[in-house]
């Protein structure tokens, strides 16, 4: 099977002028990852105010994820067949409608509701965003860029920290209305900026419309590939359930375990994010000079900073330190994007991008798990079971292709002898 790397810059445009783009598209990027990251930020206060276990919360996730799921099948075969550019400004206005309707929730059954709508949208933005960026640039610079949304996310992350130290049980609805502001804002940034890509100007000035091939899903299990497409399924789930064991509950951890008061467990967790927004771009640089599987070691390191993050005393100094080492290194899957990209035929961009979303699958009922093991086990032993399933990610990785080729491949041609 070969593996499709993507070609040099379809859209005619300076370089500065690919950067304004790419730029304008992280703020969607950025608002994204505010608005879904509310679910695990939330999750004490969130109980609290609504009076909920932590199996009740956990299944936040598992509707937020279901509906990202599906809007990632839809959205992106959207993306591919009509315009990105339009479909990520409708995801984007789409997350803060959506974000806003957190006013009607006061109940478990209404949260539910309000974050499988949510979901939906959120799950579109990845395999969009990521179709965008790269038609704009050569293949050398996609790790590194991969690096930038990477930090773009943790960003939003930290932003979404940062401002929640401020709130509590009584007031934590104007988190989600501050990102749904923030995401109609970045969707109408997105119109203004990035160019129709349904249209392309040729070199006499003329307008002509882009012919495109029309995707299908049934394209990913086809000429060998379906193996490749479960595997990285499984990987991305591997990722998420990961991400929940640990990350969903360190709030939880930090109040309930070790209570401390909200303003320091905001500011643990932006140090968390931090960390994450540091690790992402020299992951993303790593990528572009070793290959993309080389990143597989981050999932390895982070195994490690989760065990140092439960056994080392826990102390405000040392929860920082750990927390920063575990957050530079699950972010070494940032190139997913690109990476899953250029395993596909051009026309596949969105769709194959997407497929970190079809992990959704795996973490649906994972979230549920984690939620049941934290209430009848505790906490230390969830947040273990995190670090154990990012060593395991490891592993799987390491067993995919490596896509990235800085020089033609030589390929030896046989000669036959005469007589």
């Amino acid at each position: 099977m070969s593996y499709h790397v993507p070609s040099a810059p379809p859209i005619e445009t300076t370089t500065a002028r690919r950067y304004v783009i790419f730029g304008a598209i992280m703020l969607v990027y950025m608002f994204y990852a505010f608005c879904w990251n509310t679910e695990n930020f939330l999750r004490p206060y969130m109980a609290e105010s609504l009076g909920l276990s932590k199996t009740q919360v956990a299944a936040f996730y598992t509707f937020q994820a279901l509906g990202a799921m599906i809007g990632a099948i839809i959205l992106s075969q959207v993306a591919d067949r009509t315009s990105r550019r339009n479909t990520l400004a409708c995801i984007s206005f789409g997350i803060g409608l959506a974000a806003l309707g957190v006013y009607f929730v006061d109940s478990f059954a209404t949260a539910l509701v309000q974050r499988f709508v949510m979901g939906f949208f959120l799950g579109g933005v990845f395999g969009t965003v990521v179709s965008v960026y790269v038609g704009l640039f050569p293949a050398t610079v996609l790790g590194f860029l991969a690096g930038v949304v990477q930090l773009a996310y943790n960003g939003g992350d930290a932003l979404l920290s940062w401002f929640g130290r401020h709130y509590d049980a009584s007031n934590w609805h104007e988190i989600l209305q501050i990102g749904g502001v923030g995401a109609i804002c970045a969707g109408i940034v997105v119109v203004l900026v990035v160019p129709d890509d349904r249209t392309r100007i040729t070199a006499d000035g003329s307008v002509v419309k882009v012919a495109r091939a029309k995707p299908a899903m049934r394209e990913l299990f086809v000429d060998g590939r379906w193996k490749l497409t479960w595997r990285l399924a499984l990987l991305a789930g591997l990722n998420y359930f990961a991400y929940q064991a640990f990350s969903g509950w360190a709030t939880t951890f930090l109040r309930e375990v070790h209570g401390y008061p909200t303003d320091m467990v905001g500011k643990l967790m932006t140090v968390l994010h931090v960390g994450s927004m540091v690790g992402a771009l020299l992951w993303g640089m790593a990528a572009d000079r070793f290959g993309r599987r080389a990143n597989a070691i981050g999932f390895v390191f982070a195994a490690l900073a989760i065990v140092a993050y439960l056994t080392l005393p826990a102390t405000p100094v040392m929860l920082a330190t750990t927390g920063f080492a575990y957050g530079f290194c699950i972010v070494s899957h940032g190139i997913w994007g690109p990476y899953f990209a250029e395993m596909y035929p051009e026309h596949l961009r969105a769709t194959a991008a997407s497929i970190i979303n079809w992990g959704r699958i795996v973490s649906l009922l994972g979230s549920l798990l984690t939620g049941w093991i934290a209430e009848h086990f505790g906490l230390y032993t969830i947040m273990y079971i995190g670090g154990a399933t990012y060593a395991l990610a490891a592993l799987l990785w390491w067993t995919l292709p490596e896509t990235l080729q800085r020089k033609p491949a030589v390929i030896p041609v046989a000669v036959r002898k005469p007589g």
